[in-house]
């Protein structure tokens, strides 16, 4: 009796283990997601490097590796984007498809596993470092006029009773084409 509870101790021991480490083989999948992931991560270099005080959107170097995914992106300034911040590049696509495995190693009825697989490790932008951020105030300026102030009644409510008449115009227009294209699939 004790074996059999030490047993099942140690293979709930070993489940709840196997469901947080997480192991990654590029060779586990196939060459044209492999192909688009390397893509986007290229494509989003530059995008990351005008984040990046100093640098420009030509990184000094730019290259993915699809059959290892293993990725280079050096900005204009010398400097390496963290790219497990941001969405669209070889982290983010990684961590997804660890994500996919481990709720695959779900039971199909434990929901609670599965939430667990995607809210425990979150995948891209979460809240990445901003490095060129700028501020802005907004001064009003006084309030000058050259025209003569307006002493007349105002016509009230003239451009609600234009939009209201156009809307029925149009409404009507939609009642009666959908009435046309009726009959025309009855004949």
């Amino acid at each position: 009796m004790r074996l059999l509870q030490s047993l099942t101790v140690l293979g709930v021991v070993g489940l709840a283990h196997s469901q947080t480490n997480y192991t990654f083989n590029a060779g586990d999948i196939d060459s044209s997601t492999r192909s688009y992931w390397c893509q986007q991560q290229t494509s989003t270099c530059p995008l990351l490097c005008l984040q990046m005080p100093g640098a420009s959107s030509n990184p000094s170097a730019n290259t993915c590796d699809s059959k290892s995914l293993s990725y280079n992106c050096i900005c204009s300034n010398g400097q390496s984007p963290n790219a497990s911040e941001y969405s669209q590049t070889i982290p983010y696509f990684i961590c997804t498809e660890q994500n996919n495995q481990c709720v695959a190693r779900c039971s199909a009825a434990d929901s609670a596993c599965q939430s667990a697989c995607r809210t425990d490790h979150p995948c891209g932008a979460q809240n990445p470092q901003r490095y060129n951020t700028t501020s802005t105030s907004a001064s009003v300026p006084a309030a000058t006029t050259s025209l003569p102030p307006f002493t007349g009644t105002p016509d009230e409510g003239a451009a609600v009773r234009y939009m209201a008449g156009l809307g029925q115009v149009y409404g009507l227009a939609v009642v009666v084409g959908g009435f046309l294209a009726g009959f025309s699939v009855l004949l």
